[in-house]
């Protein structure tokens, strides 16, 4: 009996010091493990095409220059006897389309009134806007100057400008996308296309400032 008693003791010490083993083992693998961190949304790499622009000339008289990836849509307004002239240049590309209205001017009052209609316009997304840069523009050589609005935030329009001779001519344009305003997806595609804005206005000529015609 006191054999069986000794061995039955040995046997439970064996045990006892195996689990302990095992649990340091476990132990000093759980230390060592990194946390898991979970990795951040990712978003698919785009391909942007270079840019390469064609000069186009709208039945309203401006002129300028358009992406070759871009098309020109003229929007017509059957009966209105208004004196502006609506067309979209469209980016497929993209997903995208700069809406536009050019305009006469019809003296000093109706430039403000215009100039007023565009920062409205813009500040109408302040609410959703986590920022808006306002950058000034001058081309004296073709009689262009005006203002452009870089919105950031989950807005529905991020880019807007107006462009005018402050006594003929004022153009207004604002850039959409055809889906939900994500800043962080969108904003490669953004900086794309804010840039072939810029060179529309850089290359923008009036009926009698257009070298072209």
């Amino acid at each position: 009996m006191k054999v069986r008693r000794r061995g039955e003791k040995f046997r439970f010490r064996a045990q006892v010091r195996a689990a302990l083993i095992a649990g340091c083992a476990i132990g000093c693998l759980l230390g060592c493990s990194e946390p898991v961190v979970p990795k951040p949304q990712g978003y698919p790499r785009l391909e942007y095409p270079a840019f390469e622009y064609a000069r186009y000339t709208h039945p309203c008289g401006i002129a300028f220059d358009v992406p070759v990836y871009g098309k020109i849509e003229r929007i017509e307004q059957p009966g209105s006897s208004s004196d502006a002239c609506w067309f979209n240049c469209a980016l497929p590309r993209f997903s995208a389309k700069i809406h536009c209205t050019y305009m006469t001017l019809l003296g000093a009052d109706h430039l403000m009134e215009l100039a007023n209609d565009a920062h409205l316009m813009v500040f109408s997304h302040e609410l959703k806007a986590s920022g808006i840069e306002t950058r000034a523009f001058d081309f004296p050589d073709h009689s262009v100057s005006g203002l452009l609005f870089r919105l950031s935030g989950p807005v529905a329009s991020p880019v807007q400008f107006f462009a005018t001779d402050s006594t003929d001519h004022f153009l207004r344009g604002s850039l959409y996308f055809d889906h939900s305003p994500n800043p962080d997806s969108l904003q490669p595609s953004l900086d794309h296309v804010e840039q072939d804005i810029v060179h529309l206005i850089e290359t923008l000529a009036w009926p009698e400032t257009d070298s072209s015609r």
